[in-house]
């Protein structure tokens, strides 16, 4: 494989391997971080639940599609006060629950508005970043537009 030189979406994130799958490319990636703040009531844990992984889409790196394999932690809430006891890391680049990078979301969602959903499918394959147009109808419908510019009548 050639030298790929690859910037971490985050200085929380380590790279530990590349490797071909089919015609992509997996990078995994593990949390490099000795805390997290709990989502819902922002306590800083530095208790360590457990491991686990997750697939994620990327952009696309020389031509080949790229998905990253993330070890993520689960971290004890420790706030009595909290009702959540075990929670996921967040980040910054990625929707909780997410399965793509926002920056690929950003770039699916830009050919998606800019023709059909049919359309955009066979552009998306064609960059790399293979998804179905189901996909890209849910991406439509999930973006918030203000209402002074959306073209529809809104409904009472």
């Amino acid at each position: 494989m050639a030298h790929l030189s690859w910037s971490p979406l985050s200085s929380t994130i380590e790279l530990l391997d590349i490797s071909d799958v089919g015609n992509s490319l997996r990078l995994t990636v593990k949390s490099i971080r000795e805390s997290s703040p709990c989502p819902a009531c922002h306590h800083v844990s530095s208790r360590p639940h457990s491991r686990y992984t997750r697939v994620i889409q990327d952009l696309p790196i020389a031509d080949q599609p790229v998905s990253l394999l993330l070890i993520s932690r689960k971290w004890f809430c420790d706030s009595p006060a909290c009702p959540v006891k075990v929670f996921t890391e967040r980040y910054d680049w990625l929707a909780p629950h997410g399965r793509r990078t926002l920056r690929a979301e950003h770039t699916l969602r830009q050919i998606a508005f800019s023709t059909s959903c049919l359309s955009a499918q066979k552009v998306a394959q064609s960059i790399h970043l293979p998804v179905s147009h189901d996909t890209l109808l849910t991406l439509i419908r999930k973006t918030p537009i203000p209402v002074e510019v959306s073209p529809f009548p809104r409904s009472r």
